[in-house]
């Protein structure tokens, strides 16, 4: 792990209009025993983007050792001022700005002559990484609700945030894309990257630009006019990413003001929503066609294309309906769980212009430049190397049980368990609940081999509740016991809900030792 060192804490960007704020913040919270230590231990690097850096670094000053998110200038724009001075304005403008769908900005750095913003870190994905996964288009209610809840936080800071003048920012994104809205493990909607965000705040120090920046996919006609920019352009691009979202496709459309809307209707025509009546199918279209109309006055705000889509959740049947919150335990949690993991130390050791700052960095903190050796304590390494020797042992008891024990089993059984003709499903299961698949009891969440086709699943929950479910068992099916809306079901390899049927007053003949007796002779 490589540290960020507190002796450059000492050289905090000092804004003339906020030096006591940042200063105070940075040298006056953290106490003198520590400055010297360090105030971040980088643990992994996140990615790259066009002009930074993102790494994942856990405070020390604080008890908790919660984590943040450190975007680094990359060192071959530290010469341009004009990235120089947006990276600043970003800290800055998202500094004013607290709403629980905004990314929070803590606070501006400068170390070794480069700014480091100091950000809320969000333990989930970006828009565009579900889409990996969901190439003809995410879920309908899933994808509507990103959008709205994207639209609140552009409405908030456009029309509620304030600068330091007491005075509305009136701030634009103009980058809305997949990429740039995540969600997190537990179902949290946040915009991220303002960089190119135009404000009025004070302070500014970033000329704003328009008409060249931005992702041409999602790009109101208007910024390839030379119009200034206003809140529409927004909207615009989050239709666009909506239309992706519930499609897996981008929406082309015309530059010309002629054909623009003659594309538009008939890529809208592709669009199917399961749960959807054709009525409320065309809301949501015609929704999308506001949104994304060529001419801007005719283009909702924010706060009017989020009540439209608001009414387009409501009209879809509840069989088809997830919540943010258990789509992301289902899909968001693995799909993090299970990321790429860059250590420090791989960016160190691959000889790039952020590997050596983070290497300087390091050095600062070590000590390096000192020409005394420091003394190693070796007694931690051997108590280690105990620990270690004892775990391989323990290991390697384990596993010659376990051996013994399937050498206990006649070859012939396992040769039969091999093909009996039946398939290997893994059942999640609530810890307060029983099931039975066919034979197979099922105690506790697991891996099970059962017939193939479709079975009635009976769950037994220890409050007296009964459900019978029904799942169609092929090899390595995935079923999991979801509950949306107080009804529980099953989904099988991450497929919209199968809701149980409940059993009223029902009353097995066998009790649940006599089950695991007849699973255990099978």
């Amino acid at each position: 792990m490589q540290i960020l060192s507190t002796d450059l804490v000492k050289s905090v960007y000092n804004l003339r209009e906020n030096r006591s704020i940042w200063y105070s913040w940075a040298v006056g919270r953290i106490p003198l025993s520590a400055q010297g230590a360090g105030p971040f231990e980088v643990v992994e690097i996140l990615g790259e983007g066009s002009f930074g850096t993102v790494c994942v670094a856990r405070v020390r000053t604080d008890p908790l050792r919660r984590k943040v998110a450190l975007k680094i200038l990359k060192g071959e724009y530290t010469a341009n001022p004009k990235i120089m001075n947006r990276t600043r304005d970003e800290a800055r403008l998202l500094s004013r700005i607290n709403h629980p769908n905004i990314v929070r900005v803590e606070r501006l750095m400068e170390v070794a002559g480069r700014p480091v913003v100091v950000m809320e870190h969000v333990e989930g994905c970006s828009l565009d990484k579900l889409l990996i996964r969901f190439r003809q288009g995410l879920p309908a209610c899933i994808a509507i609700e990103l959008i709205r809840q994207t639209l609140i936080a552009l409405h908030v800071a456009y029309a509620d945030a304030v600068g330091e003048d007491g005075r509305p920012m009136h701030v634009i994104h103009r980058d809305i894309k997949p990429s740039n809205i995540l969600i997190s493990i537990h179902g949290a909607v946040k915009v991220v990257d303002f960089g190119i965000a135009k404000g009025d705040f004070e302070g500014r120090e970033a000329e704003t630009e328009s008409v060249v920046m931005g992702s041409r996919p999602y790009m109101a006609p208007e910024r390839l006019d030379g119009i200034s920019d206003s809140p529409s352009v927004d909207v615009y691009s989050s239709a666009m990413s909506l239309f992706e979202l519930l499609t897996g496709r981008h929406m082309t459309l015309s530059i010309n003001p002629i054909t623009h809307e003659q594309a538009m209707n008939r890529q809208l025509g592709y669009l199917k929503v399961d749960g959807m009546s054709d009525e409320a199918l065309d809301d949501l279209r015609a929704c999308i066609k506001r949104m994304c109309a060529y001419d801007r006055d005719y283009r909702p705000t924010a706060m009017d294309a989020q009540r439209d889509l608001q009414a387009c959740l409501e009209s879809i049947d509840p069989e088809f309906s997830e919540t943010l919150v258990l789509f992301a335990q289902r899909v968001v949690q693995p799909i993090y769980e299970s990321r790429s993991r860059v250590k420090p130390s791989q960016l160190v050791d691959g000889g790039s212009s952020d590997g050596a700052f983070l290497r300087d960095i390091a050095s600062h903190m070590t000590g390096s430049m000192s020409q005394e050796k420091p003394t190693v304590n070796w007694m931690p390494y051997f108590f280690l190397a105990g620990m270690t020797l004892a775990v391989v042992l323990l290991g390697m008891l384990a596993g010659a049980k376990f051996l013994a024990d399937r050498l206990d089993e006649p070859l012939g059984v396992q040769t039969a368990y091999a093909n009996d003709g039946k398939v290997d499903v893994k059942l999640w299961i609530p810890r307060d609940a029983q099931a039975a698949m066919g034979s197979q009891y099922m105690a506790a969440s697991g891996r099970y081999r059962v017939e193939p086709g479709e079975h009635i699943v009976e769950m037994n929950f220890d409050d007296g509740r009964s459900l019978n479910c029904r799942v169609v068992a092929a090899e390595g099916t995935a079923a999991r016991f979801v509950v949306d809306g107080g009804r529980g079901g099953f989904s099988i390899d991450d497929s919209p809900t199968v809701y149980c049927e409940k059993v009223e007053n029902q009353k097995s003949g066998k009790g649940r030792e006599e089950a695991i007796q007849e699973a255990t002779i099978e």
